[in-house]
């Protein structure tokens, strides 16, 4: 194993960090903000694979600064799972393409309950790019592989962009570390946050 490899590796994810901040559309990711800071109902995340584990730690952070959030399993959609949403819920849906079959399943069981749709996708012709109320188009340089093919830098992108978002929704409702230790009591987080409130 070459050190420099890996050195090459992570500047490769860095990289594409930096290439997102650069040229993300603001309009787009205003209206983003925009839906969840003002969403009264929760708000539910999707995908598939590695979008699904991208879903899955947005949710958390949602959760953890005071935000209601679950994730959907678009394979229990269909069977009942989507009878959580309704007309007062965001549901942010992942594919990278835009034409997941499972999501876009969800996109119609979605629009069915009423629910408001942010659709995170590189295509804006794709299926879940022209039937989502808001897209955010998040396409990165370049995958971390020899093959430009693994979910490696397009999923840290994904991911960075709505920790982004999260904190900023945090700072917009003034979420405190007193509410922070509220549903956070754990680990060496819940640690700090008592040692703080001293």
């Amino acid at each position: 194993m070459e050190m420099n490899e890996l050195k090459k590796i992570i500047n490769k994810e860095s990289n594409t960090l930096k290439y997102i901040s650069d040229t993300i559309d603001e309009q787009q990711l205003l209206l983003v903000f925009e839906l969840l800071k003002n969403c009264n109902g929760k708000v539910i995340t999707s995908g598939c694979g590695t979008s699904g584990t991208a879903a899955k730690k947005m949710s958390h952070t949602f959760n953890v600064i005071g935000v209601s959030s679950t994730f959907l399993s678009p394979a229990d959609a269909p069977h009942g799972g989507v009878g959580m949403a309704d007309d007062k819920d965001v549901i942010i849906l992942i594919s990278k393409g835009g034409e997941t079959e499972e999501i876009n399943k969800l996109v119609d069981l979605a629009k069915k309950r009423s629910a408001k749709i942010i659709g995170i996708t590189e295509k804006s012709d794709s299926y879940l790019g022209k039937n989502s109320d808001a897209i955010l188009q998040i396409i990165v340089d370049q995958e971390s592989d020899d093959f430009n093919m693994l979910a490696t830098s397009s999923t840290l992108a994904v991911i960075s962009v709505f920790d982004a978002v999260a904190i900023l929704i945090a700072r917009e409702e003034n979420f405190s570390k007193e509410q922070f230790l509220k549903v956070h009591p754990g680990g060496e987080v819940g640690d700090k946050l008592r040692g703080d409130a001293k």
